[in-house]
């Protein structure tokens, strides 16, 4: 088995899902290809040759994987490793590559068969990739509408992030009506007339990523690319229920951290190695809590069990990534160290699907930390 970040410590892979075949073909494609490229990349963005080798490796149709081994290893179990280890090696390879689900997912549960028949299968192989957005249809003032003209609807705003600009080859959009339903569609980014984005922007977290903004000038859809047309308050609710979560990205994150963290400690000191150790055992602890209340209850319900396990998960990972730069120095100013990457990264997983009930969990800790 190729050894991973976290190989070391209590977040290794478990050897029932190691042993699946969709594991094996990510991590390799992640240990080979991705992860020896990740700094590199960082400097000059996700090549669509990533991409087109976790297309080789089957991940992009990952949702409908069928486990084969033994040991009751599930589909979610696969789904969420894979998420993990690309993570760990490259965060912005994995950010772009989880964008593509977005679309995935709506078409598989959208009643639109046609639609669903035109795209699923090309999503599903990678040989067409998709970006989203979307996220923002949760804010008091959206900032994209749709008006209805004739047989269909016409789409108006400015999409403030949109990642995977310029490798996606279709893009799943939200917009609200007039009468505050949340729609949902599919845009083909080479023919959709009125798209114009921003690529000028600069992020200092994540800039690898090619997130744009994105305009709608009167970009019409006809009803046939309508993915999905319901009340915006029930879908609200479905995205805060969802996003109690604790993310597989960060544990993740958690394995690349401790694995520096590891590794550190014949240069920064032993009391680096063994933090690393203890990190991991924590973020262990709170990636088991979180997958089985994931796994054992209803979505929806225990949510304030949720929301403090995702809390406590990122907090673990802002102070992780604090403390590869003190462990790495003065070079972790520097771009190109993966220490400093790290400490922005974790920066990014504290804002990166935010809803105001994991906010206000985030300020109660921090102020218990005080």
């Amino acid at each position: 088995m190729r050894r991973i970040p976290g190989s070391r410590t209590a977040l290794a892979t478990a050897a029932g899902v190691a042993g699946e075949p969709l594991v094996a073909a990510v991590v390799a494609a992640a240990v080979d290809v991705i992860g020896p490229a990740a700094e590199h990349t960082a400097a000059v963005g996700v090549p669509r040759s990533h991409l087109e080798e976790l297309a080789r490796a089957g991940a992009w149709g990952m949702l409908d994987y069928e486990p084969i081994g033994a040991g009751g290893v599930t589909g979610a179990q696969v789904v969420r490793e894979v998420h993990e280890v690309l993570s760990a090696v490259d965060p912005a390879t994995w950010f772009v590559f989880a964008q593509h689900f977005a679309l995935v997912k709506g078409l598989v549960a959208s009643g639109n068969v046609e639609l669903r028949e035109q795209w699923l299968p090309a999503l599903v192989k990678g040989e067409r990739f998709a970006t989203a957005g979307f996220a923002y249809l949760r804010h008091p003032t959206p900032p994209v509408v749709a008006e209805g003209v004739g047989d269909g609807w016409r789409l108006r705003g400015r999409i403030p992030w949109m990642t995977g600009w310029g490798l996606a080859d279709v893009a799943f959009v939200g917009a609200v009506t007039s009468d505050d339903r949340a729609l949902f569609v599919v845009l083909d980014c080479a023919a959709a007339d009125g798209l114009v984005a921003d690529e000028g922007q600069a992020l200092w977290a994540m800039q690898a990523t090619h997130t744009a903004a994105v305009e709608l000038r009167d970009v019409f859809v006809p009803a046939s690319d309508v993915i999905a047309l319901g009340p915006r308050s029930r879908w609200i609710r479905e995205y805060d229920d969802e996003n109690a979560n604790a993310h597989p990205a960060v544990f993740g994150h958690l394995r690349a951290a401790c694995d520096l963290l590891v590794r550190s400690g014949p240069r920064a000191g032993t009391e680096y190695e063994d933090l690393g150790l203890r990190i991991a055992e924590e973020a262990a602890r709170l990636r088991a809590e979180a997958y089985s209340l994931r796994d054992r209850l209803p979505d929806g319900e225990g949510l304030a069990a949720r929301i403090a396990v995702r809390a406590a998960t990122l907090d673990l990972c802002a102070r992780a990534g604090t403390a590869c730069v003190v462990a790495t120095g003065g070079r972790a100013m520097s771009h190109g160290d993966p220490a400093g990457r790290l400490a922005r990264e974790a920066q990014f997983h504290l804002i990166q699907a935010q809803t105001p009930q994991l906010r206000a969990e985030m300020g109660r800790l921090m102020l218990r930390r005080l």
